[in-house]
């Protein structure tokens, strides 16, 4: 490769390395993702109920209801993208029984955790 060549070649790494690095530039930041829900814990009693949950989110969420592995609750929306307002959809119980869920909700780093508890009769459950 001739001398021209040879700084025709640098020229361009040059150029590369300055184009590279300019999708790094100071201005511009890096936003940590996070999530929190209104509150960790829902208790309910046997009666079928529609509650609220607010997801507070700066990024996109989903609610995991499949790895919960429960067919008594339902959530709409179930994903999102930042704050949102979901419906949280209870089912009566009447198995007799209590029954427990924890249901993921997620997003592509974080999860917390959504424990729904319900009686088995009128009367709100105790932890």
């Amino acid at each position: 490769m001739g001398r021209i060549g040879k700084v025709f070649m640098a020229v361009l790494a040059a150029a590369a390395v300055v184009f590279a690095s300019a999708g790094l530039s100071s201005c511009e930041k890096y936003i940590l993702p996070s999530i929190t829900l209104s509150q960790d814990t829902i208790f309910v009693n046997k009666a079928a109920q529609e509650l609220s949950l607010v997801v507070n989110a700066n990024v996109g969420w989903s609610v995991d209801l499949a790895s919960a592995n429960v067919t008594w609750l339902d959530f709409t929306p179930a994903s999102g993208d930042g704050t949102a307002t979901v419906k949280v959809i209870v089912e009566e119980n009447a198995s007799g029984h209590l029954r427990s869920a924890i249901v993921p909700v997620k997003t592509s780093t974080l999860e917390r955790k959504l424990h729904v508890v319900q009686s088995a009769d009128d009367i709100l459950p105790e932890y």
